[in-house]
């Protein structure tokens, strides 16, 4: 045992002083062969203790976040024989794994939607190829939720444990993959119309490095973080960390699988804010159940939007008008619309922002049914503004009425015999 625990502070100290060398400028190239000549092998514990150890030595975390993807390169073939981790569905890694899946599925449609660009002649116009690719990165820009259910759920667990450096090292490079992000999707807000060879200079120097920055993000959490996270964790932490989960919402993938932890860890975290186990409201009261079957009930859609214009909430109807899932909970609200159509949402969201307007409505024709749309600004009692409230329904049997019906008649009365 004290061989195997030499071995191992032998070759963290050597990535230490490599590392240090970096830190001095040295040539990557050199050091990469000096690692290698030198390691055998490279576990993702090693890596994370080796960042651990250089924070505590003196080394300042901003500087660590500037040298991680170069280290990250460094020690990638040995990075690579590391297994991803393996763990149940429901359980809070499996989720992150799967939404990495979908991440890494949506920057490949984006590099593929470049390549045509770049095969496209300078003079043609890529307006359209553009606007797909900035609907791609609208999508990207779910991994906030990623990212956030790290921080403010896992995060917390390692500086339990008195590693606070490395997550303050990854939580700076979440945020320059954010803001990598919202960069390049603005900068195709700003524009009618693209040339191809406009296009292709602004997918080298924007969007490019955002994709990397994505997929650089779901190499460090399957080889390094994650693996940390399992060994460190208890189940009872991430029976936490999962029962929190959904405030935080899902990336481009909702959970469809219950987890409980080995042992049958049944801690109620998730109590409703309630008197008498029922949540209080002004005019009455309801049990959870209750609410939840009376929002399933009612005969038109829900969905509230919060003031900082993030999706909370739908109700479940039996028949929605339009598809639902638990993968925009979380979500910006312009992520959730087509490009063409989010400065009509950004107008609604800041006229009632303003105290201009209370409603916004619409009214369409989809399939022969006539659907009626309309947003309504949420305000609390001194009139400040705290959501948008959207509601859709079918008013084709509404609109079809004649005359009055005085008497009880069920529409299925089928369904009330015997």
């Amino acid at each position: 045992m004290s061989e195997l625990i030499d071995n191992r502070r032998q070759r963290v100290e050597i990535m230490k002083g490599l590392i240090r060398q970096l830190h001095a400028g040295a040539a990557e190239a050199r050091v990469k062969t000096q690692l290698e000549t030198l390691l055998d092998e490279a576990d993702y514990s090693d890596v994370f203790l080796m960042e651990v150890q250089l924070i505590q030595e003196g080394i300042p975390a901003e500087s660590i976040q500037q040298l991680c993807d170069t280290h990250t390169r460094v020690l990638k073939k040995h990075l690579d024989l590391q297994e991803t981790p393996d763990t149940i569905p429901g359980h809070p890694v499996h989720t992150f794994l799967m939404e990495n899946r979908e991440l890494t599925r949506t920057t490949g449609r984006a590099r593929l939607l470049i390549k045509q660009i770049d095969a496209l002649p300078d003079e043609q116009d890529a307006t359209e190829q553009m606007r797909g690719l900035q609907e791609l990165l609208n999508n990207l820009m779910d991994v906030d939720k990623h990212y956030r259910r790290k921080e403010y759920l896992v995060f917390p667990y390692f500086e339990k444990n008195n590693l606070p450096g490395p997550p303050t090292v990854m939580w700076g490079k979440h945020d320059e993959a954010r803001e990598m992000l919202r960069g390049a999707i603005a900068g195709l807000q700003e524009v009618d119309a693209l040339a191809a060879s406009e296009a292709k200079a602004y997918n080298q120097f924007a969007v490019a490095p955002a994709l990397e920055a994505v997929d650089d993000m779901v190499y460090k959490e399957e080889r390094i973080l994650f693996p940390t996270a399992l060994n460190l964790l208890t189940e009872q932490d991430w029976y936490e960390i999962y029962v929190q989960s959904d405030e935080y919402g899902y990336c481009l993938y909702a959970p469809q699988f219950e987890w409980t932890p080995e042992g049958g860890i049944h801690q109620e975290i998730r109590k409703p804010l309630a008197a008498g186990g029922r949540v209080q409201m002004p005019t009455g009261s309801f049990a959870l159940d209750e609410l939840i079957a009376a929002f399933t009930a009612l005969p038109f859609d829900l969905t509230f939007v919060d003031k900082d214009d993030t999706v909370r909430y739908f109700s479940p109807g039996r028949e929605r008008i339009f598809d639902r899932s638990r993968a925009i909970l979380g979500r910006k609200v312009q992520y959730c619309h087509p490009p063409k159509s989010v400065h009509i949402v950004n107008q609604i969201v800041r006229d009632f922002k303003a105290g201009k307007e209370d409603r916004a409505r619409f009214w369409i024709n989809m399939r022969g049914r006539l659907i009626y749309i309309c947003y309504y600004a949420v305000r609390g009692k001194e009139g400040d503004y705290l959501g948008t409230l959207e509601v859709t329904q079918d008013l084709t049997e509404v609109r079809s009425l004649e005359g009055e019906r005085r008497l009880l008649t069920y529409d299925s009365p089928e369904l009330v015999e015997g």
